[in-house]
């Protein structure tokens, strides 16, 4: 994959996916004051990035509220700080680019889990390995710190620093800021001595200095949280300010539709469809007509005007795929996924099935039949496990994990089929859902002693419920002791396997990869 804004393909995914963390983070925080947030900027509570094409993102808040409209831009940190990315040298990158005084600025810290299990360290041919595991688990410490964008134009950034090459050689900007480093409760407060708190866990009370130029955030007797900032610059919002209205302001969705700023404009669009407004459509026609328009705009009333006003799905994204851009082309697709009508599930599938299409294309066609997520989007995912394109298989396998439970009887019926890939895809996918019903495993252990051993669909139920160790279906492998033995000997090395201390040390042997065809 290219290099993006000059980040390491790595630094910048871990950006990305601590960014979409952070976005999750802020959606359940202001959940609990009434706020039901969606995305505005697409795909910032997720990670995904495409191989071939760099996704443009588009600088515009992460998140708007569909009941009140406050925009929120969300900054995942890995420590307690307000820092910003700025560059002075391009308008379209200063930190505050697209944001009005009113929107808000949420600060959460997001940090690894520590990791529990750690290799001896070796090398294997040319690769070495410092720890088993490549997964991050991420979690929000402590309390989430919110202001307006107001409060922060009005008080010059303390400090700025260049960043390295791989961080994207931007400038970052801090504002200065006290946190608390506990639980507590705040004992008293004074200009000389500072701010006083005392710990919930029994650990000694700290008291923090007021630095110059900084006020305080908190008062006598309130209970405090980690990372929760007891003086800054510029205020804090408090619990009221956080608290949604439960309203539209009047004339808010027209005064955004008519502002000379695009991603007022984009908000506008996306509130009034994410609320079903349909009084709109001859305003939103002539935004997405206009030629001039930014085209992420266009899109989004494209995809307002098929969902909402019932215009073809087809006729409203034509234009976006005659368009020669890549990134324009990859939009269009992931809005798409968005737009959720039987027309777009319809387009999709076309594109997915699709050879000659570009691979970011096919890709992020099965991206969006996840989100789609309908019985007929489902049923296109799975049948993409036959594509020979091995990362087409992988992506669509991806996506019909992603819907978890929703999915079980498309991939059951997927199981029971008598193809090699549709059954091994559709085993797997049922084998990382969170939740199987024991029902459903009984109803595939009774197929075992009714299908013949050498069934494609009989081999991969006896590898999915040998993965799935449960006592209930107990009873029922053990009837195959006599009518199906050698299904019965193939479950039971399955559960030793798995119940065994090296099942989650197990990777494929050097000597057996030369055996697997890898296309």
């Amino acid at each position: 994959m290219p290099r993006l804004s000059l980040k390491t393909d790595s630094s910048f995914y871990r950006k990305i996916a601590m960014g979409a963390i952070g976005v999750r983070a802020v959606c359940a925080d202001l959940a609990i004051y009434g706020h039901d947030l969606v995305e505005l900027e697409r795909g910032s509570s997720e990670s995904k990035i495409w191989k071939d094409v760099k996704r443009k993102r588009v600088r515009i808040p992460d998140l708007v509220c569909r009941k009140c409209g406050i925009r929120i831009e969300c900054r995942a940190k890995n420590k307690p700080e307000l820092s910003m990315s700025h560059t002075v040298t391009d308008a379209e990158r200063f930190w505050d680019y697209g944001m009005v005084d009113t929107d808000w600025v949420a600060f959460p810290i997001c940090q690894p889990v520590k990791k529990e299990e750690w290799s001896s360290g070796q090398i294997k041919g040319l690769a070495s390995y410092w720890n088993e595991r490549n997964w991050i688990l991420w979690h929000k410490v402590g309390k989430i710190n919110y202001f307006t964008v107001k409060a922060f134009r009005s008080v010059p950034s303390d400090t700025s620093n260049t960043k390295g090459v791989t961080e994207g050689s931007e400038t970052s900007i801090t504002w200065g800021a006290t946190f608390s480093t506990m639980h507590g409760e705040v004992e008293h407060i004074s200009s000389e001595k500072g701010i006083k708190v005392v710990s919930n866990s029994g650990r000694r009370p700290h008291t923090w200095k007021i630095k110059p130029n900084q006020m305080c955030q908190v008062v006598p007797g309130q209970t405090i949280e980690e990372c929760q900032i007891l003086a800054s610059g510029m205020p804090v919002l408090n619990d009221q300010e956080l608290t949604c209205s439960g309203s539209l302001s009047d004339g808010l969705i027209q005064r955004l539709l008519n502002s000379r700023e695009k991603t007022q404009r984009f908000t506008g669009i996306k509130l009034a469809k994410v609320n079903g407004f349909g009084e709109y459509c001859e305003k939103i026609r002539e935004i997405v007509e206009d030629q001039e328009e930014d085209i992420y705009v266009r899109l989004e009333g494209a995809s307002y005007l098929a969902l909402i006003c019932e215009a073809p799905t087809k006729t409203q994204f034509a234009p976006f795929f005659s368009d020669a851009n890549p990134q324009d082309k990859l939009e269009a697709v992931i809005t798409l996924g968005e737009t959720k009508t039987e027309e777009s599930t319809e387009i999709l599938g076309d594109i997915l099935n699709d050879s000659s299409q570009p691979g970011f294309m096919r890709s992020a066609s099965a991206w969006s039949l996840g989100k789609i997520g309908t019985e007929r989007a489902q049923r296109l995912l799975v049948n993409a496990f036959t594509d020979m394109n091995k990362d087409l298989r992988e992506d669509a396998l991806e996506n019909i994990i992603s819907l978890g439970a929703t999915s079980l009887n498309v991939l059951l019926d997927g199981l029971r089929q008598n193809d090699e890939d549709i059954a091994a895809g559709c085993a797997e996918a049922i084998r990382q859902c969170n939740s199987i019903p024991i029902s459903m495993l009984e109803n595939l252990a009774s197929d075992l002693e009714r299908n013949g051993p050498d069934e494609v669909s009989s081999r991969w139920i006896v590898w999915l419920l040998g993965q799935i160790p449960v006592e209930p279906l107990v009873p029922s492998i053990a009837r195959l002791q006599d009518t199906k033995p050698e299904l019965h000997y193939a479950m039971s090395v399955l559960w030793s396997f798995v119940n065994s201390w090296i099942s989650k040390h197990w990777e494929m042997g050097p000597w057996l990869k030369e055996y697997v065809k890898d296309e």
